[in-house]
């Protein structure tokens, strides 16, 4: 049985190999590090190893790099108790319930953190995403119509939350849609 791994340490040239194998279309849904060229990535992964806002998660499966994720602190004081969210799996390991499991994983540490609030956006046809963070109990919080062009075509992006502390969470929601009605 496939066993997974999560560390906070990686090889530089692992994690260089894995985003240069990454397909357009994951980098499509994946925005996060724009294109990845073998002219950049070196630029890349250095710059995501030197960022201390950011607790990160490398995902192996027997010894290979799968994935990346991360959990990044706001630099905002007033934005301390809510961290940004961003995961990408390799083509060939997507769709085998791994990202779920590292997403369950990142949440319970943004909770030992004491972080309130995990805020991440995706795409409204990432429907495999969405699926997965409806799942975990991820809210929609906003909808940005025509938001980003990706190979000139517009694209939707949905803007979600997961919180701590849900149901004082819901009722809050509830006043405020209350209001704007």
């Amino acid at each position: 049985m496939n066993k997974l791994r999560v560390s906070c340490n990686c090889n530089k040239n692992d994690f260089e190999k894995m985003l240069l194998e990454l397909s357009e279309k994951t980098l499509d849904d994946f925005t996060y590090f724009g294109k990845i060229s073998k002219k950049n990535v070196k630029k890349i992964a250095l710059s995501e190893f030197k960022d201390d806002r950011k607790i990160r998660f490398f995902i192996f499966l027997e010894n290979k790099l799968i994935g990346y994720s991360f959990l990044s602190k706001f630099p905002r004081k007033t934005k301390k108790h809510v961290c940004t969210y961003g995961i990408v799996i390799s083509d060939k390991w997507q769709g085998k319930g791994f990202g779920y499991q590292i997403c369950k994983h990142m949440i319970n540490i943004a909770w030992k953190k004491k972080f309130e609030k995990i805020w991440l956006t995706t795409y409204y046809d990432n429907k495999s995403a969405l699926r997965i963070y409806k799942k975990l109990g991820f809210i929609v919080e906003g909808i940005f119509i025509n938001e980003e062009k990706i190979h000139g075509k517009p694209r939707h992006v949905i803007s979600m939350g997961l919180f701590r502390n849900r149901n004082r969470i819901k009722k809050t929601r509830q006043k405020i849609i209350k209001i704007l009605s």
